[in-house]
């Protein structure tokens, strides 16, 4: 017979696990390039009535973006509130609103129509392909609503697009 006595010895047991994740990476070749191709253009609007330009429209916003070919990237928009117009006393301000379509993406053509809508707003997540191409287009338009008693003058905002590689 045999009697162990572990006198002396802690008395807990240690219990083990473990778990791993995957590490991961996409290295693009190049860096991206943003060229605007076009402004927001609403023309000449009349006091009171509201104005749209589609997304579609050859007065939209436009841009074409160069990039790593297959390539996914983050599309976000900073967007005005309000445009100002730079020829009367400060504080004489336009709304400016963008829908939920008011944003269009396109990867390799030129083409509004046949681009994927979205909302400038919440952004979005395009690709530089397949098949695989370097070139992307993105097109913004967007409702402006003078009040009744808008100042005349030219009415001006920014918008700044920005995309990173997911």
């Amino acid at each position: 017979m045999v009697l162990v006595i572990g006198l002396g010895l802690p008395g807990r047991l240690a219990a083990q696990s473990g778990a791993t994740v995957a590490a991961d990476a996409v290295v693009v070749t190049v860096g991206m390039t943003i060229a605007t191709l076009r402004d927001l253009n609403f023309g000449t609007v009349i006091k009171g009535v509201a104005a749209t330009v589609l997304p579609t429209a050859v007065t939209a916003g436009a841009w074409q973006v160069t990039g790593s070919s297959n390539a996914f990237v983050i599309i976000s928009f900073t967007l005005p509130a309000q445009l100002t117009n730079i020829q009367a006393l400060p504080g004489s301000t336009m709304p400016i609103t963008f829908s939920a379509t008011s944003a269009r993406w396109n990867r390799a053509t030129n083409n509004p129509a046949a681009g994927a809508a979205f909302n400038p707003a919440v952004g979005v997540v395009g690709r530089f392909g397949p098949p695989p191409n370097p070139n992307m287009y993105i097109w913004l338009g967007g409702t402006v609503n003078p009040a009744a008693a808008a100042k005349p003058g030219i009415y001006q905002g920014t918008v700044v697009v920005s995309l990173v590689y997911q």
